[in-house]
């Protein structure tokens, strides 16, 4: 989903100097703070490429105006059209013509980046910086002004551009400028390379967050838990606003889970609808703007951009957002991931339910034999007696549950039937000799056959049959 990253913001420091060149050019004080004028030997240090800056192609370091040495500045420095300055400028090295005009600076990175612009005079850019650091992007400083750049590029974690017509410096270098172009690369550069870190740094994030609803997602013991969980991570972790879940039941796609504006939304029919559609075919589809999709069944007015995945063959997920074109790929891939893990929990509580039923089925088929049987189960190694049918208490007499199947065998070989067949998976079958009620051993076909309820892996029911192959009759 389209959202404001980290970044995305660029902050214009409109520092002293530049605000006292434009006092002058109104007719007030020729004092400031540019090279040449009365400025400290920290500041000079600074100015002649010093401190924390320096050449990056060799060109003049910020603010210099050309080559400095202890006599003073040059008159050999370029003027803003590129030729030498031979009118005999002013000996700081500025025309009157290069001053940096803030409103056209501002406006022209406002119109150019792809981030937004926020201008603040110096007074106040430090504040600014400290609370709303990490929401920045880029600071962009007019006027070379040498405390407070240092103040400013502190944080080394925020790049920091200074633009001195006609040069453009950052930490490391400096460029001559004559249209602004430079200086809108150079930002447009570090934003793009933070918004990069930002995205990175976001879908980190984002994949941390839904990992930890992956286990709970698929640990869940009904369907209303999964859709919960999963409408859950869908706001909590992918941070969409609005969501939906539709199970199929029948011919009918129904909305299971929610997160979206009233009215609640109906069910639909299975083909119907951009849901009916994704269903349909299987895949993902991003749709920019549901209220113009020829397929869509708009509930709500005020929703327009659809994310729409398919859970397998169970249903659909889709997210909504109020904005057109809301949705991009790395979206749809997260919400991808999310309806791996729901319908990985749909499709293990589908098989539970089935073998719960089949379990049900067959247990009460196993109460009614008219053969002996015994249902047993493996906990941790030892294969323990759970239940007998009447028919085996009375052939045989009623062991004591929970206690090892070895005190209801009566020999290693009907013993070890049982563990083959639990080892294996494979129903076994053989001869065994029992002793029944009246003390006559006899001789009986047992099988032993393998099963899985939920929850147990390892568990079978023996079954004892005549060798005669009669079943015989019990009771009067």
């Amino acid at each position: 989903m389209t959202r404001e990253h980290a970044g995305g913001r660029v902050l214009v420091v409109v520092s002293s100097a530049v605000g006292e060149d434009d006092r002058k050019a109104d007719g007030g004080s020729d004092t400031d703070r540019r090279p040449g004028a009365d400025r400290s030997d920290d500041e000079d240090t600074f100015y002649r490429g010093g401190g924390d800056t320096k050449s990056e192609t060799g060109a003049n370091p910020v603010g210099s105006g050309g080559r400095t040495d202890a006599t003073g500045p040059s008159t050999d420095r370029p003027d803003s059209t590129g030729s030498p300055n031979a009118d005999g400028g002013e000996e700081d090295g500025y025309d009157a013509d290069c001053d940096c005009n803030p409103k056209e600076v501002i406006a022209e990175l406002d119109r150019r980046l792809p981030a937004d612009v926020v201008s603040r005079c110096s007074a106040t850019a430090v504040e600014y910086v400290e609370e709303l650091g990490p929401t920045l992007d880029c600071v962009v400083i007019l006027g070379a002004d040498p405390p407070l750049i240092r103040e400013l590029a502190a944080d080394k974690s925020i790049p920091t551009v200074v633009y001195d017509p006609p040069v453009v410096s950052v930490v490391d270098g400096a460029l001559t400028d004559e249209d602004h172009g430079e200086l809108i690369e150079r930002v447009r550069g570090e934003v793009w390379s933070d918004r990069s870190k930002s995205e990175l740094h976001e879908a980190n994030a984002r994949l941390t967050a839904l990992s930890h609803y992956a286990e709970d997602i698929t640990a869940c013991e009904t369907i209303e838990a999964v859709l919960d969980r999963t409408i859950e991570a869908a706001v909590e972790a992918l941070a969409f606003d609005h969501s939906i879940v539709f199970l199929t039941e029948g011919d009918r796609l129904v909305p299971r889970a929610s997160v979206l504006p009233e009215p609640e939304a109906s069910p639909s029919n299975i083909e119907d609808g951009i849901a009916g559609r994704t269903l349909a075919a299987g895949e993902s589809e991003i749709v920019d703007d549901m209220q113009t999709d020829p397929d869509a069944i708009p509930e709500h007015d005020g929703l327009h951009a659809v994310l729409s995945v398919p859970i397998g063959t169970q249903g659909v997920i889709q997210m909504a957002s109020k904005e057109c074109g809301a949705f991009d790929e790395r979206d749809k891939e997260f919400v991808e991931i999310l309806a791996g893990y729901t319908r990985e929990a749909l499709e293990r509580i589908e098989r539970e339910v089935t073998l719960r039923t089949e379990r049900d089925r067959l247990h009460a088929f196993f109460g009614d034999l008219p053969v002996p049987a015994i249902y047993v189960k493996c906990h941790d190694g030892v294969v323990q007696i759970e239940e007998v049918n009447c028919a085996y208490a009375s052939q045989f007499g009623e062991p004591e549950t929970g206690k090892s199947l070895l005190n209801a065998v009566q020999s290693d070989t009907e013993f070890e039937q049982y563990q083959t067949a639990l080892r294996t998976g494979d129903v076994t079958t053989d001869t065994v000799e029992r002793s029944v009620e009246d003390g006559a051993p006899q001789t009986f076909s047992l099988s032993v056959i393998p099963v899985s309820p939920p929850g147990v892996n390892e568990c079978s029911y023996g079954i004892y049959v005549g060798a005669d192959g009669e079943i015989p009759m019990l009771g009067p």
